[in-house]
This record gives C-alpha cells, structure tokens and sequence, in this order.
C-alpha cells in the first residue's frame, strides 16, 4: 500500500493538500523516512518556522508577490510538519 501511495506522488502537475500530509507522513515514518526528518521535534524545528514566517512577512513588505508564494508554501510546509508531530502524540 505505501508504495502505492509513494506511485501516485510521483508525475504530478499540481498536489493537493492531502499529498502534502501523506509527503510528511512518508518522511516521518521510523523505519524507511527520511532520518532528519524522523526525529524532529516541535522545539527543534521551531527557529525554522520562526524564520519561514519572517522571510513570509519581509516578501509582503516588499510587495515581491513571487517570494510571497514561495515563502508561503515554505509556511505551509512547517505547519504540516508540526501537524504531524502532534498526530503522532495523539
């Protein structure tokens, strides 16, 4: 079933939300995820979504919508990651 799933990640134009939940659940995973991203924790990410949000707030001030696009999936990539954090502590 995962490399289903792995299957249907692969070759896309456009992922929609659920792909980037299953994306992070695949990195997470203990056995066969990716071993920095398996043992992050809330605190030890927490300077990197402080500075996505930072790098997100200086796009806006600088009115550059292109880097307001990235730094915002950039976000969206950290509160996923912690998502899935508290998923895995219940």
């Amino acid at each position: 079933m995962e490399r289903e799933h792995n299957m249907e990640l692969t070759g896309k134009e456009r992922f929609r939300m659920d792909d980037l939940m299953e994306i992070i659940h695949l990195l997470r995973r203990p056995v066969g995820g990716c071993p920095w991203d398996s043992v992050q924790t809330h605190q030890s990410i927490r300077m990197n979504f402080l500075e996505e949000a930072y790098e997100a707030v200086d796009a806006i001030d600088r009115e550059d919508m292109d880097a307001l696009y990235d730094e915002l999936g950039d976000v969206l990539l950290q509160i996923v990651l912690h998502a899935e954090i508290a998923r895995e502590h219940g």
